[in-house]
């Protein structure tokens, strides 16, 4: 189940403090011995130049790693960035992460804020985006769920600090999304709270609730262990109903 903490010291002494706070986390979470692909969404729009300028978004790409060493077995995260489009940037591990988030921002512009696209991207990329069509639940979105490949599920955190370029297109992308095997954790950071993240958060129609969002301000200002406490707030119980409806092992 993931990675020893001794290889962590051997490969990236710097993240040792950082898994061992993760390992807490887990371990108060009571989730030792899930798995868990975890993903990490970035916003790449304009008004975030300034953090990763800063290295912010590069110091949390490092504590978000240092969760997945837990949870992963092979210990790395997926990277995915989101602007007016969104892609897969490859995963983060061990041994690359020192320069990960400046890979991908060599040369690259910066653009506006698809929330739509970064959904589906990562559902196509773990290939869980649900089918349309049939099923039980037919009569409220029209998709049938989707059962975890290999028992695994996917924790996405979804860092942002703006609405989305289209809302709608918002609504029914998470709405689609609910019916596959992704937990959304919504983060914003800024110095107000994003309306249309908590709208997301307590969306209705959907297969299950599958989105948490915490406002967090200034990620640098947020220490390790209140970031890995929202991660692992509702997470855990959405576990459990996944369990339950036998789309997780």
């Amino acid at each position: 189940m993931g990675i020893s903490l001794e290889k962590v010291e051997q490969k990236a002494p710097e993240l040792l403090t950082l898994a061992k706070t993760a390992a807490d986390a887990i371990d108060t979470a009571r989730l030792n011995g899930q798995r868990a692909k975890v993903a990490l969404v970035l916003d790449y729009s304009g008004s975030m130049r300034s953090k990763y300028e800063s290295g912010a978004m590069q110091r949390l790409t490092q504590t978000i790693l240092a969760l997945g060493v837990h949870l992963d077995d092979d210990g790395e995260i997926d990277l995915f960035t989101f602007d007016s489009a969104a892609r897969h940037e490859g995963t983060v591990t061990l041994e690359n992460f020192r320069d990960a988030i400046a890979k991908i921002t060599v040369k690259r512009r910066m653009g506006t804020t698809d929330y739509a696209a970064a959904f589906r991207t990562v559902l196509d990329h773990f290939r869980l985006a649900p089918k349309a069509g049939g099923g039980l639940f037919r009569k409220s979105a029209g998709f049938s769920a989707v059962d975890a490949r290999d028992g695994q599920p996917v924790l996405a955190v979804f860092l942002t600090d703006g609405s989305p370029d289209s809302k709608a297109a918002a609504v029914r992308e998470i709405t689609r999304a609910s019916y596959a095997p992704v937990f959304w954790q919504f983060l914003s950071i800024g110095r107000e709270s994003i309306a249309f993240l908590q709208e997301l958060d307590d969306l209705e129609g959907r297969y299950v609730d599958n989105a948490d969002y915490k406002p967090v301000g200034d990620v640098d200002a947020t220490s390790p262990q209140d970031l890995y406490a929202m991660l692992l707030d509702e997470y855990p119980g959405w576990l459990a109903d996944q369990r339950t409806r036998g789309h997780i092992h």
